[in-house]
């Protein structure tokens, strides 16, 4: 199949997305910001399932920690946004969405968080760029992101690195010494569930611990809970993650495809050594060697082993390496760009 020209995208994008977006662009042609905007009040924006997700939780931190007149917002249509001078996307699609049921946002500060590609029929590639196009600012998890936005034709001037935070006081430190390996994750197939399994197994003398939920859905899931050292932590509430954590002298995270991932960062916090694959913010954050190691995404469980073995001898301090990337830290970053 011939692929379509850039004239055939737009096109395409036009007929196949409701005329509010032909709104938003004629009010994008005709509109001028004014360029000293006064921001007396910040909505962060979510979906209403999001509240005891992860997006919530992040929009809540978030909030919490702003300097600015800040609330979040939470509507399952994302639509009737609240009257504010600013507002805060958690998640790239909800601000494409928001900007098809109310374009007048055009006239507001807007700011978006960009995760990590998830291009789909409703939300391609073509129609995401154009309404991060739309945008003040958009936050990228990561370098790595960075690089893809600007490959695909987002403007640069837009977009700001800014790693998400954690809490230093929530995740405490603890002294490593009890022996076991962790990983934190809700099941899904780009969390590489084959390569968790193959160590698992392949480390018959480690306790490994997972904490999250759904993996009954994993289609080897029987054999890898009849594994003598799995122990899977499911169903446990946000509020247990640091007891979990200091349990764990080693954090795997043998993720494909990652913004984040944020449990890494939690990990670190509490101590623990990250043996983590080359996604996300993993680079930014680890120093191979020095305060964690990393591997390619293609690696396989011979190569991941060794490096948790050698994780087990590193006396670095790890904690004091993640100091800088809290949820307060964070938000200052986002209000510096509300006001910039």
């Amino acid at each position: 199949m011939p692929k379509k020209s850039g004239f055939q995208e737009q096109l395409y994008f036009l007929i196949f997305h409701k005329w509010k977006y032909i709104v938003a662009i004629i009010y994008s042609k005709f509109y001028k910001k004014p360029i000293d905007r006064i921001i007396n009040k910040v909505v962060y924006v979510a979906r209403e399932k999001d509240k005891e997700w992860i997006f919530g939780a992040k929009v809540r931190r978030l909030s919490r920690y702003s300097s600015l007149n800040a609330e979040v917002y939470y509507h399952n249509k994302l639509r009737h946004l609240p009257n504010a001078d600013a507002y805060y996307y958690i998640y790239q699609n909800y601000f494409c969405r928001c900007l098809r049921s109310t374009p007048g946002i055009l006239g507001k500060k807007n700011i978006v968080m960009f995760t990590h590609p998830t291009w789909s029929r409703k939300y391609s590639k073509t129609h995401v760029v154009w309404c991060l196009n739309k945008a003040d600012y958009v936050i990228c998890l990561n370098s790595s992101i960075k690089k893809d936005l600007i490959a695909i034709g987002v403007k640069p001037v837009i977009l700001k690195v800014i790693h998400i935070g954690t809490s230093s006081s929530f995740f405490y430190k603890h002294k490593r010494g009890a022996g076991a390996v962790g990983f934190c994750s809700n099941f899904s197939s780009r969390k590489n569930p084959d390569l968790l399994f193959d160590i698992v197994k392949n480390m018959p003398d480690r306790t490994f611990h997972l904490i999250g939920n759904n993996w009954e859905d994993y289609d080897r899931f029987k054999e890898l809970s009849n594994l003598p050292n799995f122990i899977y932590n499911t169903k446990m509430s946000y509020e247990s993650y640091p007891d979990l954590y200091s349990k764990i002298d080693v954090f795997v995270s043998p993720s494909l495809l990652e913004g984040g991932p944020v449990p890494v960062l939690e990990a670190m916090m509490s101590n623990c050594v990250p043996v983590v694959s080359k996604t996300g913010f993993c680079p930014d954050v680890v120093s191979h060697g020095e305060n964690g190691f990393l591997f390619d995404i293609e690696a396989g469980y011979h190569e991941v082993v060794p490096l948790i073995e050698k994780a087990f001898l590193l006396q670095k301090d790890i904690r004091e390496t993640v100091l800088e990337h809290t949820w307060e830290n964070c938000s200052k970053k986002i209000d510096k760009l509300f006001l910039n």
